[in-house]
């Protein structure tokens, strides 16, 4: 497998930073003095990729640049290699010892050395977890760090700080499995991330047509300016604009008619048992239909809606996971993390496709060009090299389960060695995909318990800008369609919302109109709505009606409180 190289051209969109007065002050030959320490340390893994010492101190890189996520990710599996070269039986016993064995000080015995790397990388996950907000798996590496070494005074400072910090919440008497496991962190443009493409560049732009075409006719993708995206303040900000893609139609579509129809293989669905198709996810027809259903002729329990479906997933993801007991990880979870699931579920299809393709992950087509969010206004940056602080906005939902653990199991379910394949399974790759899943990934909700069960992201969909006056109306059952809203379906809002002679609420799109879809339910009131929008995008929605309505409702308090 190729190794990453450098490259000698940033694929960062300097027109976003400029428009919100951040230029970014490091020139492509300048890299500061932390990207290369990330670069040569990544290297030494890429060359000795069994090498627990090496992911340590890339671990502590991380925890210096602010990452702690990262380097948890990055302890967990030195901590995971000392284990193997401490068990005989080990699948990576040897090479982990062997590389145990050239990064101790021949003055240190082994024995020492090991221990001493093991105390190391329980310090790393308990710190950097906790700072992740992520307390219950802090307090329960920390636990098994002391059962190692019971005098290690660091980790009993840290256990009686998640103790402090889980008291000065509570009244209640000091239980571990009441404390919260779910944090957040920073959705980031990494500065190493040579995969993000120019969006607006010709090249990119004549591929994302040639990709619309084929699914939206009337429709083609163009470059608008969007209202920044912050948590407060949101009406004096909205004239401060970024720049993204949007879909506009060629020429007039009437009400009713279909904008857009697509179909994906990125799908995933947490119902283990349920008939559905492994590919787009639809419903199967009933064993009492005369309908036919294909199957894997490998693996019987793989089931396909159709021929097409059975033949597009056998050339371009299937081939990874079949056989291999994939599909029972993140399968009938508990309630409340059915969406984490979901995201996780994503995670292992991008990865299969990726590997059934040789396709690194963040170059798929149907991940390229999703944008994931990534830039704070409210911290004022791009990247970590002009912020490297804890006072970064951390929008990225994060777990230890779903973020570090799952995602290591899904790749060795898959057979693939999680240490050697670095260069496409490294943390901040899966961090990406996520931020790139959330906010644009579809889903359906179950009809018995209302909890999302099926979802999917679909690449020409998630194009279309959020409005919650949206022009079109959708609905996904494997595919997902877009059609013009019509007469009663259309959102009416403002002064003229009871107007019903101006023509405005007929519904349909005219020729070079933006198409605007909805991310949330539009009949939500403005406070609901812009709620949603913190947790998926990032900041709350500054649509025109968002905009229109927020301003009304500051007037009529304001009023209230001068009578």
């Amino acid at each position: 497998m190729p190794k990453h190289k450098k490259e000698t051209q940033k694929n960062y969109v300097v027109s976003d930073v400029e428009n919100v007065g951040l230029i970014l002050n490091t020139s492509i030959h300048e890299q500061p003095a932390s990207e290369e320490q990330w670069w040569r340390l990544t290297e030494r893994l890429y060359e000795s990729p069994y090498d627990a010492k090496a992911y340590l101190d890339r671990a502590h890189l991380y925890q210096d640049l602010g990452f702690p996520d990262l380097a948890a990710g990055d302890a967990y599996k030195a901590l995971l290699l000392t284990d193997e070269a401490a068990d005989e039986s080990g699948e990576y016993h040897e090479v982990a010892l062997n590389a145990l064995m050239h990064s101790t000080d021949k003055d240190v015995p082994l024995e020492i050395h090991a221990k001493s790397l093991t105390s190391k990388c329980y310090r790393s996950l308990t710190s950097n977890l906790r700072a992740c907000g992520c307390l219950k798996s802090a307090f329960n590496f920390c636990e098994r760090g002391l059962a190692v070494d019971p005098e290690d005074f660091i980790l009993e400072k840290q256990k009686a700080s998640i103790v402090y910090q889980y008291d000065s919440l509570r009244n209640s008497s000091f239980d571990p499995a009441e404390l919260s496991d779910q944090g957040s962190v920073r959705r980031e443009l990494y500065p190493w991330n040579t995969h993000e493409p120019d969006r607006f560049s010709t090249r990119s732009l004549s591929f994302l047509n040639a990709e619309l075409i084929k699914v939206a006719p009337k429709c083609s993708v163009i470059a608008v300016d969007l209202p920044l995206l912050t948590e407060d303040n949101a009406i004096a900000t909205a004239k401060v604009k970024v720049k993204q893609l949007g879909i506009f139609a060629n020429e007039d579509i009437a009400p009713s008619e279909t904008v857009l129809h697509e179909t994906s293989m990125l799908t995933a669905n947490n119902r283990l048992h349920d008939l559905l198709c492994d590919a787009c996810s639809s419903e199967l027809p009933s064993i009492s239909s005369q309908q036919q259903i294909y199957s894997c002729p490998e693996c019987d329990d793989t089931v396909y809606c159709s021929e097409n479906c059975l033949s597009v997933a056998s050339s371009t993801y299937h081939p990874a996971v079949c056989g291999k007991d994939v599909d029972a990880i993140g399968k009938d979870t508990d309630p409340k993390e059915a969406a984490d699931a979901l995201y996780l579920l994503l995670l292992g299809r991008v990865m299969a496709l990726s590997e059934t393709q040789d396709v690194h992950p963040l170059d798929l087509k149907e991940t390229k060009y999703i944008w994931g969010d990534f830039i704070h206004p409210n911290s004022k940056y791009v990247h970590s090299s002009t912020a490297s602080d804890y006072t970064i906005a951390h929008h990225l939902p994060f777990s230890f389960t779903y973020n570090i653990l799952s995602p290591l199991h899904i790749l060795e379910k898959m057979d693939i060695d999680i240490y050697a394949n670095l260069e496409r399974s490294d943390l901040w790759i899966l961090n990406t995909l996520y931020a790139k899943f959330r906010g644009t990934a579809s889903a359906r909700l179950s009809t018995r318990d209302g909890r999302p069960e099926v979802c999917a992201v679909h690449p020409m969909w998630c194009l279309a800008n959020h409005s919650c006056a949206p022009n079109v109306g959708w609905e996904w059952g494997g595919e997902i369609k877009f059609w013009a809203r019509a007469g009663g379906e259309v959102v009416k809002w403002g002064p003229e919302k009871d107007d019903e002679t101006n023509g405005k609420w007929k519904g349909g799109i005219r020729k070079g109109q933006e198409v605007l879809n909805h991310y949330c339910d539009p009949d939500l009131d403005v406070k609901g709505r812009r709620e949603w929008a913190v947790g998926a995008l990032g900041g709350m929605c500054m649509c025109e009606r968002c905009l229109w309505e927020a301003e009304k409702k500051q007037e009529f308090c304001a009023l209230n409180k001068t009578i």
